[in-house]
């Protein structure tokens, strides 16, 4: 019998964006009580049924500087959590979250607000 090379599988499992959105707010859920202001995480808890959303959108420049890092834009997304604004205001973003839609790449940062 010939020896044969295990070739490792090189594709990647990528998260769907529904599923990135869930974990998004997964991550948001566990954190917020220690990075937002108690006065914004007490809004929060009174508004997410009505008014919480995530946005996942393409990573802004700024989070290649703070990482030192290059992101590949297929791969890595931003996701913006915050309540939505209310008769026609503004919405209110609670935090940004670099994320892979990799599940098995770890990285995660976020910015809150207020910091």
């Amino acid at each position: 019998m010939p020896n044969q090379t295990h070739i490792p599988n090189t594709e990647l499992e990528l998260w769907s964006i529904d599923e990135l959105c869930d974990h998004a707010f997964s991550i948001f859920e566990e954190l917020a009580a220690e990075n937002l202001s108690a006065e914004d995480y007490s809004l929060y808890q009174s508004q997410y049924e009505q008014r919480a959303y995530v946005d996942l959108v393409p990573p802004s420049d700024d989070w290649v500087e703070l990482i030192q890092a290059e992101l590949e834009p297929e791969l890595h997304f931003e996701a913006l959590i915050g309540l939505s604004g209310e008769n026609g205001g503004a919405d209110i973003v609670l935090a940004r979250i670099l994320l892979s839609r990799e599940k098995h790449d770890a990285l995660c940062h976020a910015q809150w607000r207020g910091q």
